[in-house]
């Protein structure tokens, strides 16, 4: 695994099969911002991934998709897993039709149970792109090669979603309008009334709405990005606590850090000093 490690490109494109290459993860892993896409094919086992305030148990035949900018830990890998993990950059696939479905989704709307006829087809894809990454340095071809293999990959999963006539859950526009916006807003502070302002509806109607989508009040989901959104900066930052308080629209940093610990059980100081030693 590590020769696949070692080479620049690697923030470009990476894949790796679970099944054929040893994978070692310091779980659980902390919330961390993507700057490429990047997704998981599980085959065999189990794998606990969370995509924003939304936690996936991934079993056989679950597909996630993570786009770029999106906050996203795992927290389980079961010993048997077996399956694929990949990443690309927006360079590296190029323009693509297909890849706007995913990357103006919501979370739940990334997620896909692939059906077994449709299997085969996608494994001959991603095992050609494992071969093709493998042998990247002897043949300068090879990366120029993975894109196509990417995209046919990705339109592939697109025909799936279509046989499939995947439509939103029910309410699912207002909880994605409410979502789109929290992450746009949520520093700014605003009330529950000020985003259903925006949105043209009631208070009550927008918690009704998320509640029934998600099964969080739209207090705990505002205040769940906004702790993700602080995971990241102490984790991915050399930011001060003060400075991420700023950042993340408080005026008193004291405040920010009380509740920071309420929801996390540690300090944002403490908590960067466990992610450092981990």
């Amino acid at each position: 695994m590590d020769d696949l490690l070692i080479d620049d490109s690697i923030t470009q494109f990476f894949i790796h099969s679970f099944k054929d290459d040893d994978v070692y993860l310091n779980l659980p892993l902390p919330p961390h911002k993507k700057t490429v896409h990047d997704f998981v094919f599980i085959r065999n086992g189990s794998m606990t991934k969370s995509l924003g305030v939304e936690s996936y148990q991934l079993k056989k035949n679950d597909f996630l998709f993570t786009p770029k900018n999106s906050i996203t830990t795992t927290t389980f890998v079961s010993t048997d897993l077996e399956g694929f993990y990949g990443h690309f950059s927006d360079e590296f696939i190029g323009a693509n039709p297909f890849l706007g479905i995913w990357t103006t989704q919501t979370s739940n709307q990334n997620y896909l149970k692939v059906p077994e006829e449709e299997v085969a087809n996608l494994e001959i894809l991603l095992d050609r792109m494992v071969q093709l990454y493998k042998g990247r340095k002897k043949h300068s071809n090879n990366n120029r090669l993975i894109t196509f293999y990417l995209s046919t990959f990705i339109a592939e999963l697109f025909l799936t979603i279509k046989k499939q006539a995947l439509k939103p859950r029910p309410n699912n526009d207002v909880f994605s309008s409410f979502m789109s916006l929290v992450h746009k807003q949520f520093k700014q502070n605003w009330t529950i009334q000020e985003y259903a302002e925006k949105l043209n509806i009631t208070p009550n109607h927008l918690n009704k709405r998320v509640k029934e989508e998600i099964g969080k009040t739209t207090s705990e989901i505002i205040r769940e990005i906004t702790i993700l959104e602080a995971k990241v900066l102490l984790l991915q930052t050399n930011m001060s606590i003060n400075e991420i308080s700023m950042e993340l629209g408080f005026d008193d940093a004291s405040y920010f850090s009380r509740l920071f610990k309420s929801e996390t059980n540690y300090t944002p100081s403490n908590y960067r000093k466990m992610i450092d030693l981990s």
